[in-house]
């Protein structure tokens, strides 16, 4: 086995707040390398989501439309994902028995609801319950661990 050899010395650590901001709020430096790294893999993940059950794609608008956004939070860079489609949060959340006010979707000026079915006809119900939640966002944010 070799020898360990162990120096005496003192070491000393200054904190200069200036500096470490300077650090991390840098455009293009690792901090926000970092944090877009992991949006992307929140975005990609949230896009496979979608195609899990229950599924929610017809069009593919709903994936497409999940983006990263940069904003800047008390100076430093951080980024958004998501969507800007009015219906997203009824997919994500759910809707009627399913969704956060946990009833039955009624016709509010008529007696009965009517919609076109999946083959182009028409469809009328007293009430539905609504659709299953499809937490497609929250469940990606794992992904953006490293």
């Amino acid at each position: 086995m070799g020898t360990v050899l162990m120096g005496k010395g003192k070491v000393r650590h200054e904190y200069n707040p200036r500096a470490m901001h300077a650090i991390l709020a840098a455009p293009g430096g690792g901090l926000e390398k970092n944090m877009f790294l992991r949006a992307t893999k929140i975005q990609a993940q949230a896009r496979k989501n979608l195609q899990r059950a229950p599924t929610r794609v017809k069009t593919g608008h709903l994936r497409a439309s999940i983006l990263i956004v940069p904003y800047k939070a008390k100076g430093y860079t951080a980024f958004r994902v998501g969507s800007d489609l009015n219906y997203a949060r009824y997919v994500h959340d759910g809707t009627g028995i399913y969704g956060p006010k946990h009833h039955l979707i009624t016709p509010k000026s008529a007696h009965v609801l009517a919609w076109h079915g999946n083959e182009g006809e028409f469809v009328f119900a007293k009430h539905v319950k609504g659709m299953r939640p499809n937490p497609f966002l929250r469940d990606a944010l794992a992904a953006g661990k490293l």
